[in-house]
Parts: C-alpha cells; structure tokens; sequence
C-alpha cells in the first residue's frame, strides 16, 4: 500500500523531478490516489513496461526526512494508460521488479539514495532499466534466463501436468470434465489484471478460477442415487482387476473370505462405491481448486534474484 500522508513531498514534486527525456519514455504521470509518479516504455511489439515510483508508508508516521521509496517496473502488453499482465511468458522478455526497500529520498535535501548512496532521478531509472531488460541480453542476462526457465518454465510445466493427471483422474471415475487447465485459467485470470499508470495499484498474486467441471447424468444403483459414470467406472475397473486375477490364477484367501459372505460382499460394495463416488472426486477437486493453485501462484510470485 502506497501512503502520501505525513510526506512534505507530493506527486507534482515527483513528476518534476522526473520530467526529463529519456529513451523514448513517456513524461511523467501523477498518481491520483497516492504520492508517486509513472513513466512508460513502449515497444513495437505492442508490449510496453511500466516504471513506477512511490512513497511508502512504512515510515509515515515518522518526523525523519528519510521516506522509503516503493519502486517497481511490468511488462505487458499495452493498453490505454498502462499495461495488461499476462500477455507474453518468455524467459527472454524484460522481467518484472519489485524495489522495496533498496531506494529512499530525503525530502529535505530533495535527494534520492541507493542503498544509502545518492543516486540521480535519471540514475535510478537507468539502474531500474538495466535489471528490467537484463533476460534480453544474451551473454549478461544467461544466468537470469536460468532462474526463470526452472522457476517459470520447468517447475509450473510439472504443475500443469499434474494438474492435468488429477482432472484426468477425475473424469476418468466420475465423468466429470474441464476443458481448462491451471495454466489457461491463471491466464484467463491475468489477461484481465491491467495495471495503470496513474495509481499506486500493484500485483502480488492472482486469484485463479476455480475449475468448472461439466454435470452428469445419475442411475439408481441399488436404490442409491449415483453418478452414471461412475457406475460404470467402478463396474469396469472391478472388471479389469477380475480379469486379471482370473488370468494369473491369483485367489486371495481374504477376497474369497469377503466375497462368500453375502453381507461382507454387500458392505464392500457400499462402503467401497461411496468412497470411489463421492469421497475421491471431492478430494480430487479441492486438490485442483485449492492446493495446486496456491502452490502455483507462489511459484508465479517468487521473488527470484536479479
């Protein structure tokens, strides 16, 4: 959260420190909701990257001249006054920063500082670019382009597989289906995140959709009302694995035991359906709707070292 409270310095202050040209940046603009300014960076390629810096409000309350500064910079695809999240995942694009703690100003002397070292307005910004743009360079950015393929690339693609198994693994026991996978819904999600550039507004993490699985049709199984699909799942499976054990000649002395009791069979039926029926979809969902979502976010989020 962004604070202009207590600050002897505002917005306009900011915006004219920070009016000056520079590679082809926007000017200024102030944010309206908190003490900070944003300058844009567009490309050709329809993408832009978003560099804001603001006051925090950590130290608010406090009489020292010393304010903390919140710095950051997005990329994104370009929109009307400011970017949309989500467009491009390559290892190669410009990566997204968080300063949170490394720049700070003194109102008083009206000078920025760099880990307590001053540093110019055009400084700071051309320190922010280089560590923005570094994955685009082959040689200086190798080692970054690494962290982010095993964080970005190599450990979400494991999720998404084992996202896929367990819906795969739903539909196969109880028919019900998703056509969107952790990834498309992380997507679908972001592409409709946009950040602007004239507030303080940022991006920590995003929601996903929760999966929307298709209904199915039920069959009366015993006079128990249950999914036709896993009916015929639970059938079939049985099937296979009687099949098997006829094959291979296997007679397990406690399946033959089970099995010729009328009322031991009965309650394996029940007891064994009810829990293939409702009990493992149910885990199945909250698996894919709850756990792997937030584990993915987290990865997303990582703060990985520039």
């Amino acid at each position: 959260m962004i604070s202009s409270e207590n600050s002897n310095t505002t917005s306009e202050d900011l915006y004219g420190l920070f009016s000056f040209s520079y590679n082809d940046f926007s000017d200024p603009i102030q944010w309206s909701d908190a003490t900070g300014i944003s300058r844009i960076k567009k490309y050709p390629n329809g993408f832009a990257s978003l560099y804001k810096i603001g006051i925090t409000n950590e130290n608010k309350s406090e009489d020292s001249s010393i304010k903390q500064l919140w710095v950051s910079v997005s990329y994104g695809k370009e929109t009307e006054g400011g970017i949309t999240l989500g467009g491009s995942e390559k290892i190669s694009d410009p990566v997204d920063l968080d300063f949170k703690d490394e720049f700070s100003y003194n109102t008083v002397k009206r000078v920025f500082y760099f880990k307590k070292k001053g540093i110019s307005p055009l400084g700071l910004i051309v320190h922010i670019e280089k560590q923005h743009i570094k994955p685009t360079k082959f040689f200086y950015g190798f080692i970054l382009r690494t962290r982010l393929f095993f964080w970005r690339k190599f450990l979400t693609s494991l999720i998404k597989l084992f996202d896929k198994t367990l819906t795969g693994i739903l539909w196969l026991i109880s028919g019900e289906r998703t056509s969107e996978d952790i990834w498309s819904r992380m997507l679908m999600d972001k592409n409709k995140v946009g950040l602007y550039a004239n507030n303080s507004s940022r991006v920590h993490n995003i929601p996903l959709k929760p999966a929307e699985f298709s209904n199915v049709g039920t069959i009366d199984f015993f006079g128990y009302k249950a999914k036709r699909w896993s009916v015929i799942s639970f059938c079939v499976i049985h099937l296979g694995i009687s099949i098997v054990f006829i094959t291979y000649q296997y007679k397990p002395s406690l399946l033959k035991f089970l099995f010729n009791n009328n009322f031991l069979t009965l309650c394996y039926i029940v007891v064994s359906f009810a829990f293939f029926e409702s009990l493992i979809p149910e885990t199945l969902k909250i698996l894919t709707n709850k756990f792997i979502p937030n584990i993915f976010n987290k990865i997303v989020f990582k703060s990985i070292k520039v």
